[in-house]
């Protein structure tokens, strides 16, 4: 595997979606203190927009199933788990009467799902979900912690892009349609917050 490869696998790696929504909520948590109204609610946050997902990846090798196709079996069941967890967060996240701040972040997870089902599944546009999940924890990073973000944002997400183009994980139509989906979910959340919340 020659260098440029070498660093475009770090940067997919590092930058997984799990690992980012993470640093997300915790720099969240320890940045906006009214957004968590407590350490329980940051945990559940984690459990219901990281570990669900995240458990597809060991799920995957257990089930028969899914351990035939292992990549793509992975994708299929990460999906699955994703709209699991999400919709858990913002069922949670109504019932329980979080932020609105915390219900934006739930709201912008769910829609974005919803939004890449109905462009992959539906309407047979395919958008990358890796992109989708990386330029909405971008996003709500610009939004809650302000213009100071957007060139760290602005550069990491140029390097992930970068980095899966190289190892031809995603052609550039599915990278923007990904990322349109994400911008998507991000704004029409915010209204729904406006409007009815």
């Amino acid at each position: 595997m020659i260098e440029k490869e070498k660093f475009a696998k770090i940067i997919r790696t590092i930058t997984v979606p799990p690992v980012l929504v993470f640093l997300l909520l915790i720099l969240l948590f320890f940045t906006k203190d009214t957004l968590f109204r407590n350490v329980t609610e940051l945990l559940l946050s984690i459990g219901f927009l990281m570990l669900v997902p995240a458990a597809a990846y060991p799920l995957a090798a257990l089930i028969p199933k899914y351990k035939e196709k292992e990549r793509e079996s992975q994708r299929n069941l990460a999906f699955i788990l994703s709209l699991v967890g999400y919709i858990a967060a913002g069922v949670y996240g109504i019932a329980a009467h979080v932020s609105q701040n915390l219900l934006l972040i739930y709201l912008s997870y769910f829609i974005s799902i919803v939004t890449l089902t109905f462009f992959n599944k539906v309407i047979k546009l395919r958008a990358s979900g890796h992109a989708c999940s990386i330029a909405g924890p971008l996003i709500l990073m610009v939004y809650f912690l302000g213009w100071k973000c957007v060139l760290p944002c602005a550069v990491l997400f140029a390097l992930i892009i970068w980095a899966s183009l190289t190892l031809k994980r995603h052609t550039p139509k599915e990278l923007i349609t990904g990322s349109t989906a994400a911008t998507a979910a991000f704004f029409i959340s915010l209204l729904l917050i406006f409007l009815y919340f």
